[in-house]
């Protein structure tokens, strides 16, 4: 992602804008107005609509595209949009190329690097059954996200969040040698995937809900409920298919946060922190190159609700 390219005062002049997030809102006065996130291949940028009709509220969809005139100002220590003039939009397939925020790597690669990792697996079972839900889904990873809005949110970004697990996997592997590299890797690939299930995306990579499993289940559940089919499927031993059961219910760590037992084997443990890291880093990475070097971002609700700081040593060591 690109520096913001966004500045206080900026005259934005009909520029084409993929829609996030679109809610029509009662403001303190009575009137209407609209609360939408825009967003390109440089990030995503809130962004307001005032004194809307009721008519306007059903006008424009998540995933639709708009042409969008307006102002940039400061609000809560953050840059938003002040729209004067906003209308549908149908970009070109060259407009479409910078509207789409991407992962930034391929997904046909990244997807097979990752099989190619599953490829190397001594354990027979946990092969066969991890390349199950790899080809199962293949169709979904190439512009699946991980998550609606707030880590690896973009087009291919859940397969980026599996590589990225992946290779700090492979890195931490080597230190604590005495994990199962089948298991951890298997854990890694498998603990989101259910995702694809969870969320409903279009082919963008824009989540527009969560489908009836997701609400009801969610993509821990679902996929517990997946490994016990896929195991039984594929004769796969019950006691490997416990293990990486236990693995994605244990994931997300503490109740609150949707897991019902905490890790108790090490390969669990280590998915965890993967887990943590690797979302943690992402959301790092997008908040330091919103805002300029030498400034702080305003809170991010993913980090602890943090202001976090863009130091700028990396702007100046490439320079």
């Amino acid at each position: 992602m690109q520096k913001s390219k966004y500045f206080t005062g900026q005259k934005i002049d009909s520029r084409i804008y993929l829609i996030k997030k679109f809610d029509v809102k009662q403001a303190k006065n009575g009137s209407l107005f609209a609360d939408i996130i825009f967003s390109d291949n440089d990030g995503e940028i809130s962004a307001k609509k005032w004194d809307v009709s009721p008519e306007f509220a059903v006008s424009y969809d998540v995933g639709s595209f708009a042409r969008v005139s307006a102002a940039v100002q400061t609000y809560n220590d953050g840059l938003q949009l002040i729209i004067n003039r906003i209308e549908p939009a149908v970009p070109t397939e060259e407009e479409l190329r910078s509207l789409v925020e991407c992962a930034p790597y391929p997904s046909d690669k990244m997807y097979e690097r990752i099989v190619s990792v599953i490829d190397s697996f001594k354990d027979e079972d946990i092969k066969k059954l991890t390349m199950h839900f790899m080809e199962t889904c293949r169709d979904r990873l190439m512009y699946y996200p991980a998550a609606k809005t707030f880590h690896h949110a973009v087009k291919g970004g859940l397969l980026y969040h599996m590589y990225g697990m992946l290779r700090s996997a492979s890195a931490l592997a080597g230190i604590y040698d005495f994990l199962n590299h089948d298991l951890l890797f298997a854990g890694v690939i498998l603990h989101d995937i259910a995702k694809t299930r969870e969320l409903v995306s279009d082919t963008n990579g824009i989540v527009s809900d969560y489908s009836p499993e997701g609400k009801l289940l969610g993509h821990i559940t679902i996929m517990v409920c997946e490994i016990d089919a896929a195991a039984r499927q594929l004769d796969i031993p019950g006691d490997k298919a416990l293990l990486l059961k236990h693995m994605v219910l244990s994931h997300h760590y503490q109740p609150e946060y949707g897991s019902p037992v905490m890790p108790m084997f090490a390969e669990a443990e280590m998915l965890h922190y993967l887990d943590m890291i690797d979302a943690r880093m992402y959301a790092f990475k997008k908040t330091i190159d919103s805002v300029p070097a030498g400034t702080f971002a305003p809170n991010v609700w993913i980090l602890d609700n943090r202001s976090i700081l863009n130091h700028g040593l990396n702007d100046k060591e490439d320079k």
